[in-house]
């Protein structure tokens, strides 16, 4: 599950070199109140990358508060026509190659850049956020300590950018949920990395321990932000405002440790993150759960969690079907009728959910409505023909 753009993404010290890019292509820039973008798609690419990344950093900025107008220099992005003009630029760099996005620092902000190349693929997504989040971390906080840094790019992964009203707006990530869970419960082989360890933790070190430290970094960072104590949500902020500009990373290890975490039992810590972590459910964790729940009966609680798995995630069709069925039980049935055609708009098996939608209208005496659906299931899947026209025959009858 790990991409390859995290696996190296764990910083880029190259030499403050500027080399020519092969094959010039053409460039158009455009300037935004924190960035500078150089595409070479068109000026309106530029200036649409441009209108995202300012709102992906005022995304951040709603945690960290900096003083992101006193910014020495823009940010950087620079956007290739094509993969191998990235690929060759990389390599005139740092000699590698990359899959996404990469975030190239150096001590001079004005220099640093993030680097990509056009795509329509969307699952670029996440490597775009991960690594702008760490260009805007970085133009702070030279060297943050890495589960702060890489935690956070992970928390805000699933973010989304609405381009008609030039907004990003945050969406929780729960990727690595299900595997932090069975790290928890022991059930994966991916050990747990020590609380010592993890907020000491170097590149060496993560890079060796990469399977368990991405989880464990978005975990941390989910668990401070958002646990019902308030001292532990403290242990967040207190550990953010320890970190100096300019400090050396063990520097900002070490005064994170001694201004928010010195003061805690970190066996009762671990323990309380233990906890969190296996009270937590993902998307398909609630959705197993309402079925349960469902089929022993238990409407509301049912009800309950597919509601919660629907803020998760929105464009799956089970959640919806259940609903229906739910709302169907409770004689809600224009309810259940609108839960049904949004399970179906999402991909729902049509036969199934046309029968269900007939037998709906037909209990809302619905009759004309009814057959019309019934007639459907029919034409879809000839395997419903004996229970279609036992409702049928009723309606005619």
């Amino acid at each position: 599950m790990i991409r390859s753009a995290h696996a190296v993404l764990l910083a880029l010290f190259a030499a403050v070199v500027t080399l020519p890019l092969a094959a010039q292509s053409s460039q158009f820039e455009a300037d935004s109140t924190h960035y500078h973008v150089i595409s070479e798609i068109s000026q309106e690419h530029a200036q649409a990358v441009s209108d995202r990344m300012e709102a992906m950093l005022s995304l951040y900025n709603q945690q960290f508060r900096y003083p992101v107008d006193s910014l020495e220099a823009p940010l950087r992005v620079r956007v290739f026509a094509t993969k191998s003009r990235f690929d060759s630029y990389l390599r005139r760099l740092v000699d590698e190659t990359r899959d996404g996005y990469v975030y190239l620092h150096y001590a001079d902000l004005a220099k640093s850049e993030l680097v990509g190349y056009y795509t329509d693929d969307a699952s670029l997504d996440q490597s775009i956020i991960h690594q702008s989040f760490i260009q805007f971390f970085r133009a702070f906080v030279d060297n943050p300590p890495l589960w702060l840094r890489e935690g956070f790019a992970v928390y805000f992964e699933a973010s989304q950018y609405d381009p008609e009203f030039g907004t990003a707006i945050y969406r929780e990530n729960l990727a690595w949920l299900d595997t932090l869970k069975a790290m928890v419960a022991g059930d994966s082989p991916r050990p747990l990395i020590g609380l010592d360890e993890m907020l000491s933790i170097d590149l060496d070190g993560a890079r060796s321990s990469i399977d368990s430290f991405y989880p464990q970094a978005w975990g941390m960072i989910s668990f401070l932000l958002n646990a019902d104590a308030p001292e532990i949500n403290r242990i967040m902020w207190d550990s953010l405002s320890a970190l100096q500009p300019d400090a050396s990373l063990a520097e900002n290890v070490d005064a994170v440790y001694r201004e928010a975490f010195r003061w805690v039992d970190q066996g009762n810590l671990t323990d309380d993150f233990l906890a969190y972590v296996g009270e937590r459910r993902s998307f398909r964790g609630w959705v197993s759960y309402g079925v349960d729940q469902y089929t022993a009966g238990e409407l509301d609680e049912a009800e309950s969690a597919f509601v919660k798995s629907l803020q998760l995630r929105e464009d799956n069709y089970v959640p919806y079907y259940y609903l229906g069925l739910i709302n169907y039980e409770r004689q809600n049935y224009g309810l259940a009728d609108f839960y049904y055609q949004a399970a179906m708009e999402r991909g729902a098996d049509e036969a199934i959910t046309l029968y269900a939608l007939g037998v709906n209208a037909y209990a809302d005496n619905r009759f004309d409505e009814a057959a019309d659906y019934l007639q459907m299931t029919v034409d879809e899947d000839p395997g419903y023909r004996e229970r279609a026209e036992g409702l049928l025959i009723r309606i005619r009858g």
